[in-house]
């Protein structure tokens, strides 16, 4: 059976988030996701227009995820994942893409991003294995931490 990726030792997503804790983990990302353009370092303006929020809620939320240590988050220069911030961006995107696949592979149903995302967290470990079985076929390499080699999904 696959596993989830086990991206450092506070990876794992709970079972059941608060709505503080999907908020950081859609935040995180959001912030990996705006990276891949090659950017190292995020605006609040480029993240708030990417989440659809508030200038105010974006520096609300980031500096709560730099006083946890996830980001690096300087006024006026933008924001950076940490390593823990980056391995927690990695595993919200790998439940994503399972989801997401999921829907469009199998069921052959079109589902929000938005939507993907919050099943992605709130579904169990257990679930998201399952899920994972189900479309390992069909994911190939599009799920961040994938392994091209092993013609699978995040192995």
């Amino acid at each position: 059976m696959a596993s989830e990726p086990q991206v450092g030792p506070s990876a794992s997503l709970p079972h059941s988030l608060s709505e503080t804790e999907r908020r950081a983990a859609r935040y995180l990302f959001a912030i990996s996701d705006l990276s891949e353009s090659g950017t190292d370092r995020i605006t609040t303006s480029e993240l708030g227009n990417y989440l659809g929020v508030a200038p105010a809620s974006v520096t609300e939320m980031v500096s709560k995820l730099d006083d946890r240590d996830l980001v690096a988050y300087e006024k006026y220069r933008g924001v950076t994942l940490t390593e823990q911030g980056r391995s927690l961006a990695t595993r919200a995107g790998w439940r994503f893409c399972v989801v997401s696949t999921f829907f469009d592979s199998v069921l052959d149903l079109a589902v929000d991003d938005e939507t993907a995302f919050d099943f992605g967290v709130v579904l169990s470990r257990d679930g998201m294995l399952r899920l994972h079985e189900i479309v390992n076929s069909a994911c190939l390499e599009l799920c961040p931490g994938s392994n091209p080699d092993a013609n699978g999904c995040a192995t």
